[in-house]
Order: C-alpha cells, then structure tokens, then sequence
C-alpha cells in the first residue's frame, strides 16, 4: 500500500501538474508524483502527507499544514494497482500557479547536493527528489517514457482522467484564490 501527492493548477486555461524528478542515485529514475509506501498503520492521506511532505522537504509547509490543505480543498484519487503490488492512491490536490517555486526548489536542492556528501544524499529521505516542474497536461504522453518506470501507467491514468481532474480543479481553485484574496486582506504587517 502506498500513496502520494500530486499539486495541480490551472494556468493558461490549461492543467498543470507539479512534478518531481528522482536523483540520480535512485534505481527507477525519472518523474513522478511525491509519494511512497505507508509506515505502520498509516492511511493512505496520512502516507500522502508524510511522503510529500519529505519529497517537498517543507517547500508547500508542514505536515499539518498539508494535511490541512488536502482536507480542505479535497482531492481527486486515482488508485493504481500494478503487477503483484498493492493499491496506490495518488492525491491529486490545487494548488496556485507559482513559476518560481520550482525555481526556489531547484536552487535549494543544487546547492544542498553540491555541498553534501554523496553518502548523504543516497540515504536521507529529503534528497529523493532533485528537481520539481509544472508540467502541462498536454505534454504528459510526449515524455511518458521520462517517468519512473512504475509511473509510467498512473501517466497514461492522469491523461485519460484530465477532463474530471480539470472539473474538480475548477470547482476548487476558486475557492483557494478567494481564501488566500482574504486572507492577505485582513494581514497586518509592520513597519
């Protein structure tokens, strides 16, 4: 049993999924969700947050912070069962377009990765992904062949479900623009 986080907007009138790309020390290269199998007794959101929480490290907030998220804007599922394996329930979820935050992420991880050692990175669970980007749902089929070779099916699953995933990020985006619209609006800030 596993589970996973996967960000998604809509931006240019377009789905956008954020992605993340293993290191290179990883054995199933490639892009995927940020995901993993469940710990003890977990549920599959409580293995979604954890994981994403460890694959983000932090950039998209705490662990409570993004269970808090996921529970209030909800999340589109789509569960995989591969060869021999147990379920996997990916968690789709909106999130607001930011073109930096890969940007933020990516410099973080370069610098992090250049100045640590190998041994380091191979081992902590903060290191698993070396890259993230928003990548369009029209180009999903195009690089199929980039995911991690178990993503590569769950890939094909996003394509084919987009008009639903597309729905469901519609009906929930307005509702994350306007919190954080009112949100900002009530913040004090000093000076």
């Amino acid at each position: 049993m596993g589970a996973g986080i996967l960000p998604t907007c809509i931006y240019k009138n377009k789905l956008y999924f954020l992605f993340g790309k293993e290191h290179d020390y990883c054995d199933t290269p490639g892009w995927s969700d940020f995901g993993g199998g469940t710990d003890d007794k977990e549920t599959y959101l409580q293995t979604a947050i954890r994981e994403g929480g460890e694959e983000l490290t932090g950039f998209l907030g705490s662990d409570a912070e993004l269970s808090k998220m996921l529970k209030k804007y909800g999340t589109f599922h789509i569960e995989h069962k591969s060869d021999g394996h147990s379920m996997y329930r990916m968690h789709i979820f909106p999130l607001e377009y930011d073109p930096a935050l890969p940007h933020y992420y990516n410099n973080n991880q370069r610098f992090l990765q250049n100045h640590l050692d190998a041994s380091i990175i191979k081992k902590t669970k903060i290191f698993e992904k070396a890259e993230i980007r928003w990548i369009c749902i029209d180009n999903i089929l195009a690089m199929k062949k980039k995911f991690r070779s178990y993503f590569q099916n769950i890939a094909q699953e996003i394509y084919e479900k987009r008009n639903e995933i597309l729905k469901f990020i519609k009906r929930a985006q307005p509702l994350h623009k306007n919190n954080k619209n009112n949100k900002n609006k009530t913040r004090k800030y000093r000076t």
